[in-house]
């Protein structure tokens, strides 16, 4: 059992199993999740990469210098830490600009039916075809409609826990937004603190994954993915920017759409002229 990275905001202590997943395990302590995951997965402030997951793993501990799956002892090598600060890159607004209208278009081609990508093409919604996909797709228009007239508060509270999956598609779009409004305080040097403040107030549900994504967000951590996406954001690289997306694309069902879609939005807000 190689350990391949672990991130740096997983605190010492014993872990017990919380939910199990093809490509996941998910153990927790109070209200923290750590997760086991594979190279396809990657690196992640709480995640810790295996060569190969453990079947049948039920116990999780964290010490000073190792880590204890059960009786598999894996040791902390200082090469393997993921330190998951968000990059702090000199962008430009005009460069990021052009390259959300790159990215949404992505979004649009790319991302798996019933996302929150339909905010940027409306004829995406007819992905929510059933009875029960259309009430839920009003509810998310609802919830957009807040946001869009800027109140956060309302917004995020009706976003908040919406949608199905291990971590509800409404989460994640928030956790993008509170990623792309920290990547605008932090390298585009924009006053976003009031809004990151006002949607992490409202932000946290009953969903343990979701809240440690949110916290990890508005903490301005983010997972290998998102570093990534941001860094390239900023660039002027074509190529590396759809890379970065299909492979920030890849994280869950729609999750990765979903926070994908967050990101564009906050940006995109930042960005408005005042």
């Amino acid at each position: 059992m190689d350990l391949l990275s672990y991130g740096d905001s997983i605190p010492e202590g014993d872990y017990r199993l919380h939910s199990a997943f093809a490509n996941a395990l998910n153990f927790r302590r109070g209200k923290i999740i750590v997760s086991l995951v594979p190279p396809r997965t990657g690196a992640g402030p709480f995640n810790l990469v295996l060569k190969q997951l453990p079947s049948g793993a039920t116990r999780l501990r964290a010490s000073r210098f190792y880590f204890y799956v059960d009786e598999n002892r894996l040791r902390k090598e200082p090469e393997a830490l993921y330190s998951s600060a968000m990059p702090l890159v000199d962008a430009k607004p005009e460069t990021v600009q052009a390259n959300l209208a790159v990215l949404s278009g992505i979004l649009v081609r790319k991302a798996p039916p019933m996302s929150l990508a339909f905010i940027f093409e409306p004829a995406l919604e007819k992905g929510f075809s059933r009875v029960f996909d259309r009430h839920l797709l009003a509810r998310f228009k609802k919830a957009v409609a807040y946001l869009y007239a800027g109140d956060y508060a309302r917004g995020v509270k009706t976003m908040r826990g919406l949608g199905l999956g291990l971590t509800p598609s409404g989460d994640d779009f928030i956790s993008g937004l509170l990623a792309g409004f920290n990547f605008a305080r932090l390298s585009l040097r924009f006053n976003t603190e009031a809004r990151i403040e006002q949607i992490f107030f409202y932000a946290e549900g009953g969903n343990l994954i979701s809240n440690d994504f949110l916290r990890s967000s508005y903490e301005g951590k983010v997972n290998a993915k998102v570093r990534r996406l941001l860094k390239a954001l900023a660039g002027t690289d074509r190529r590396a920017l759809e890379a970065a997306a299909a492979a920030a694309l890849k994280s869950g069902h729609t999750s990765g759409a979903d926070f994908c879609a967050g990101l564009v939005f906050a940006l995109r807000d930042a960005l408005k002229p005042s």
